[in-house]
């Protein structure tokens, strides 16, 4: 049986998803063991939209929308394989060989929380990953994430990447730990980063076409609990890596 379940979000975008699917059909060379795709806006009109692939997809809809997170959540707390080839659905592949490169790397460094996989040039965020040297393992060109690039980031993303498993068993749950830099952050101060394949095979196609989470709070307290909470966390994960504490 495969290694990998392929988990995809959707919200309600239909024509993102298709051209992600589509890509991702036509690229991948991985044996895939699942399919699921968790829709958070689209409710059962995206059963249409998966009826054209040749793959089974466990569908989950959700109604009323739970947001992103949880979303995310409830997709792999369904999985029972070693590795999860997380997707969205404002994406596009051009290249193949890219899950099985990804699966070299995590099996290879324990410390690598998951492999990206996108091209640089779309999210000045993401390409700091790019300030980590050049490293080649088995033929395969990647960098590791520098770990003090940024204080919150580089530890985790939902963008496209090979994970694993046993990874997301770490931290329990998504949304009760908090957001997408509240995940980089619990594996950053464990130690852990992402890696980057130096030969890229996915871009964004959404970038004009953000979703917004409903169910974010934007009241001022929120706020403020959230910047508090982030801030600890930089200043845990600075001091960790100028060797003046350890991080818990």
């Amino acid at each position: 049986m495969p290694d990998i379940t392929f988990v995809v979000t959707s919200a309600g975008r239909f024509d993102l998803l298709e051209t992600t699917l589509d890509s991702f059909f036509e690229c991948n060379s991985a044996a895939i063991a699942r399919y699921i795709l968790v829709e958070d806006r689209g409710g059962a009109a995206v059963l249409d939209v998966l009826k054209k692939y040749p793959a089974k997809f466990d569908v989950m809809i959700n109604e009323p929308p739970i947001g992103a997170i949880a979303g995310v959540d409830r997709a792999y707390q369904a999985v029972v394989t070693p590795y999860i080839f997380h997707c969205e659905d404002d994406w596009r592949f051009f290249r193949s060989g890219f899950v099985e490169e990804s699966m070299a790397l995590l099996e290879a460094f324990p410390n690598i929380s998951m492999v990206l996989s996108r091209r640089r040039g779309q999210s000045p965020m993401s390409d700091l990953i790019y300030q980590g040297e050049l490293t080649t393992y088995r033929g395969i060109a990647f960098r590791f994430a520098p770990r003090l690039a940024h204080p919150h980031w580089l530890g985790y993303s939902f963008n496209p990447g090979l994970r694993r498993l046993s990874d997301y068993r770490k931290i329990g749950s998504f949304s009760r730990w908090g957001v997408e830099v509240d995940a980089s952050i619990f594996f950053k101060r464990r130690g852990m980063t992402m890696a980057v394949l130096e030969e890229p095979a996915c871009e964004t196609t959404g970038r004009k076409r953000h979703v917004s989470d409903p169910t974010w709070s934007r009241n001022w307290r929120s706020h403020v609990q959230e910047k508090q909470r982030t801030l600890a966390h930089h200043a845990e994960v600075v001091l960790h890596g100028l060797g003046i504490r350890k991080v818990r």
